[in-house]
C-alpha cells in the first residue's frame, strides 16, 4: 500500500476510541452548560452533584432540543430549553418540567453520556462507543504528576483537517516556513539533507523522528547551482545567532523532561539516548525543548476545522517559580510559539490540497510512519496489507531514498 492510499483510509473525523482534550474546567459554569463540537459530535458540558464536569450529547432525546442552550436549574442536572426535560450526569431523564412530577418519562429515557476526567484543569472526554481505555495511554504523563509540574494550555482553531494539522511536524518545512519566526531567528538555518528524520515506532502508540549520530543537520548558507544563488539569501541572521548563543545549548545540555521513550520523545541508538520529537496517538505532536515539554493536540471539530490545544509543561519546585513560569507563558511564550510561530503553519496548510497525488521525499519518512501507525490505531479495522507496524519506518525510508514516488 502506498502512502497516498494510507492517507485516504484515515478517518476524516478522527479516531473515535480515544481520550481527547475538550475544554478547561474553568470554562464550565456552575449554573449553566457549556458546549463544544468534537469529531462532528455536539456535546454539552455541565457539573455533576460533586462539581465535576460531565458531558452529554447536545441533543435532547425528546425532539432534538439543544441541551447546551438549556439550564442547570438543579445541582448535577441539565435541562432542555424546549420542554424542560431534565437529565443527570448518568444521562437519565429525572424530570419533565413541562409535564409535572407525575410524568411517565423519567426512568425511561437516556441521553448519550461521554465519560470525562479532569486533570490539571483540563477536561478530557472519551469519544468512543465502547468502555473507556485507560486514560494514561492517551494523555501525557505530565498531567498525572504532582504539584511541581504545571501544564499551561492554549487553544487555537486551524481551518484545516486534523490529518493535515498533524502531518505538519517532523519534515523539512520548519527551517523554511518558520525562517522568520521570532523563536526560529535565534537558531541557524539547518540543512537536513535528502533523508531527514528517521522514524521509529514505540509501543504501537508513538512515531518518533530521530537523526543518528554522524548525520546531524548542518548549519549552512549553501549555493544552489540551478538557481545560481545562495540560501539563505543574506547573512543577517548571524546577528541573532550571536545575540542568543544560549538557546541551543540549553536544549542540548538539559536532562530529558521525561526519560520514557514513548512519551519523552527520546529514542535509543546503540544504548545512547537521542533527543527527538514525534507523534503520539490519537492526535498529538510532542517535542522536548529542554526547558519545557511542548505538545500540540489536534482535535477534529469537523472535516474542515481542527481545534489545536497546546500543552506547555514545566517543573518548578517553588510557588514563586511556578508563578514566574505562568507569567512567562502568558506574556511571551504562548504568543511566540502558538501564534507567531504556528500561524505560519496554517497559512501554508489552509490552501494545501490534501486530495492530490503526492511525490514524496526521504524527509517525509516520519509522516509515512505516522500514517501507518494511525491505520493500526485502536478501533481501526485490521489490515493485513500494512505489514508489521514496527518495521514501518525503516521500510518507508528505504523506499524514499531511491527518489520521489
Amino acid at each position: 500500500m502506498n502512502p497516498t492510499e494510507m492517507r485516504s483510509l484515515i478517518p476524516a473525523l478522527g479516531l473515535t476510541e480515544y481520550w481527547y482534550p475538550a475544554l478547561p474546567d474553568s470554562s464550565v459554569p456552575r449554573h449553566r452548560p457549556a458546549g463544544l463540537k468534537i469529531m462532528g459530535e455536539e456535546i454539552a458540558f455541565f457539573r455533576d452533584k460533586d462539581g465535576a464536569v460531565a458531558a452529554i450529547a447536545d441533543v435532547c432525546p425528546h425532539r432534538g432540543g439543544s441541551l447546551r442552550r438549556g439550564d442547570c436549574h438543579y445541582p448535577g442536572t441539565i435541562a432542555c430549553p424546549y420542554h424542560g426535560w431534565v437529565f443527570d450526569a448518568r444521562g437519565e431523564c429525572v424530570a419533565v418540567l413541562s409535564e409535572g412530577p407525575d410524568s411517565r418519562i423519567p426512568g425511561k429515557v437516556r441521553g448519550r453520556i461521554f465519560p470525562t476526567r479532569t486533570l490539571k484543569g483540563m477536561v478530557f472526554v472519551w469519544m468512543g462507543r465502547g468502555a473507556p481505555a485507560p486514560i494514561e495511554e492517551d494523555v501525557p504523563p505530565e498531567f498525572f504528576e504532582g504539584g511541581a509540574t504545571i501544564v499551561m494550555t492554549a487553544t487555537r482553531y486551524w481551518p484545516v483537517n486534523w490529518r493535515v494539522a498533524l502531518e505538519n511536524a517532523l519534515d523539512s518545512h520548519v527551517m523554511y516556513v518558520h525562517r522568520n519566526a521570532l523563536l526560529q531567528l535565534m537558531e541557524p538555518i539547518l540543512q537536513f539533507g535528502p533523508a531527514g528524520y528517521r522514524p521509529r515506532i514505540v509501543n504501537g502508540r508513538a512515531a518518533l523522528g530521530y537523526i543518528p549520530d554522524g548525520e546531524a543537520p548542518r548549519p549552512a548558507r549553501e549555493y544552489y547551482p540551478a538557481v545560481d544563488g545562495h540560501w539563505p539569501k543574506t547573512q543577517w541572521r548571524r546577528l541573532w545567532l550571536w545575540a542568543f548563543p544560549w538557546r541551543l545549548s540549553r536544549r542540548i545540555t538539559r536532562r530529558p523532561f521525561n526519560p520514557d521513550e514513548e512519551w519523552g520523545m527520546h529514542t535509543f541508538i546503540d544504548g545512547k539516548r537521542v533527543r527527538s520529537g514525534g507523534h503520539h496517538l490519537p492526535s498529538m505532536f510532542r517535542f522536548d525543548f529542554g526547558t519545557h515539554m511542548y505538545t500540540r493536540a489536534c482535535v477534529p471539530v469537523d472535516e474542515q476545522i481542527t481545534r489545536v490545544v497546546y500543552y506547555h509543561a514545566v517543573r518548578r519546585r517553588s510557588a514563586l517559580g511556578r508563578l514566574a513560569a505562568r507569567l512567562f507563558f502568558v506574556t511571551f511564550q504562548n504568543w511566540a510559539m502558538n501564534a507567531n510561530f504556528s500561524d505560519q503553519d496554517y497559512r501554508v496548510m489552509a490552501p494545501q490540497r490534501y486530495d492530490t497525488a503526492e511525490k514524496l521525499s526521504g524527509t517525509d519518512a516520519e509522516v509515512i510512519a505516522w500514517r501507518r501507525l494511525l491505520l493500526s490505531a485502536r478501533g481501526m479495522p485490521a489490515r493485513g496489507d500494512l505489514g508489521p507496524i514496527e518495521d514501518a519506518g525503516d521500510e518507508s525510508l528505504a523506499d524514499l531514498r531511491s527518489g520521489p514516488r
